[in-house]
């Protein structure tokens, strides 16, 4: 959980929060599909220093190119964070899980 502070008061931001945007994203991204339902295929947790970090595993639809995929996640990921809550994703792991021949 994250409790941001402002000049007016402060507010959090639960981990559950950063998952569901986590996994927003990810549902927008072709040729991904998560291990688990909903967003229980992303985990939140914020290290000692306070720094966000997430791990995601999903399976990915054979042939596609692996780095180019998991680039695009990782930053479409930390943008969406950032502009929907001003907190910087210091870390996201992607555990490919396998591969999907679904077309």
């Amino acid at each position: 959980m994250e409790v941001i502070k402002n000049e007016i008061g402060s507010y959090t931001i639960s981990d559950k929060a950063f998952q569901d945007i986590a996994a927003i994203c990810c549902n927008g991204i072709k040729n991904i599909y998560p291990t688990k339902k909903d967003s229980e295929f992303v985990s939140c947790k914020f290290n000692k220093n306070g720094d966000l970090l997430l791990d995601i595993s999903i399976r990915v639809k054979q042939g596609v190119d692996i780095v180019k995929l998991c680039n695009k996640i990782q930053d479409e990921i930390k943008e969406s964070i950032l502009l929907m809550t001003g907190v910087e994703c210091k870390k996201i792991n992607i555990d490919i899980q396998g591969f999907e021949t679904k077309k």
